[in-house]
């Protein structure tokens, strides 16, 4: 059976990582390597996470000292951390996630990934975006019920914004995180380049499949918790804000951003949540009829769904 490794740079706190840890496990990874990107202080306890010592990485000084010095943006500190776990991979894929993005629903993925045809070195698995559906409870973690996904076709924008009245021109294909999914790199090859939602050898993007479970013709998307919970949100963008290290997230995130900070200043973060991350009947039922919006099947945290 095909084996792989996945690997994630982490800066949250331990009961997400160890939801993240769990939920891979369970789906077959043979090591979970978590490289937590803060202060030594803050980093969890390998046995705390479900993790073995040598899959807990500090980038602490001494980390980033033997590799040039710690870069100023967290999407160079990923291709670092990603590469290193890359030159270790003793299983047959890589598979490269952040810690809020789990796999949907019931695949086998080992299965999908031994899938893959010889001469397809990386394997995408597209975005799909959790949310609450209105009068849920918003701060209940991982309590999204519901999954939009992105739209690629014709009038994408327009649709936005008559979807998301005052609030369009922050999603991108019909998400307010990124649309371009994540991936999977086939181990042994010379020159490969893990980057953040593909890979390329000698500076050329490799030829991709989209996999599929070959036991129920399922394919593999990737479920991003963008928002864990409102809570979880507040604390994400704070951090951002005061790091101000994120320098590829693109225009319109970074008016989610700007949106964010405006609306903290005022207390009206709640609101703008419920507004980008909650649907109501009518947003649902549109969503629906077009094909992109999915029920997330049971409590992520439940591993075997």
């Amino acid at each position: 059976m095909t084996r792989f490794d996945v690997v994630a740079m982490a800066l949250a706190p331990e009961r997400h990582i160890g939801v993240f840890v769990d939920h891979y496990r369970a789906r077959g990874a043979q090591r979970v390597r978590v490289y937590f990107d803060g202060p030594a202080c803050a980093a969890p306890h390998p046995k705390a996470v479900g993790l073995s010592d040598d899959e807990l990485t500090l980038c602490d000084d001494a980390f980033w000292a033997t590799r040039g010095g710690r870069p100023a943006s967290v999407e160079a500190r990923q291709r670092i951390v990603y590469a290193d776990a890359y030159r270790d991979l003793k299983a047959d894929w890589l598979v490269v996630v952040d810690i809020d993005e789990l796999i949907f629903g019931p695949i086998d993925l080992a299965a999908a990934l031994q899938a893959v045809p010889a001469g397809r070195d990386l394997a995408i698995f597209p975005t799909v975006e959790a949310v609450w559906r209105a009068g849920d409870d918003l701060n209940r973690e991982y309590g999204a019920v519901l999954a939009r996904k992105s739209y690629s076709g014709p009038g994408w924008s327009e649709l936005g914004h008559l979807l998301y009245p005052g609030a369009g021109a922050f999603f991108v294909r019909g998400l307010l995180g990124h649309h371009m999914g994540k991936y999977a790199l086939r181990r042994g090859l010379d020159c490969a380049t893990p980057c953040i939602h593909e890979a390329k050898r000698n500076e050329f993007p490799l030829k991709a499949a989209r996999p599929r479970d070959p036991r129920t013709g399922r394919p593999v998307r990737l479920l991003h918790y963008d928002a864990i919970s409102l809570d979880a949100w507040r604390a994400k963008w704070d951090r951002r804000l005061a790091a101000g290290d994120t320098v590829e997230i693109g225009r319109r995130r970074r008016r989610q951003q700007a949106t964010y900070a405006a609306s903290r200043d005022t207390g009206g973060e709640r609101a703008l949540f419920a507004r980008l991350y909650s649907l109501n009947r009518l947003q649902e039922a549109v969503l629906r009829g077009l094909g992109l919006l999915v029920d997330i099947p049971r409590d992520p945290r439940s591993v075997r769904d």
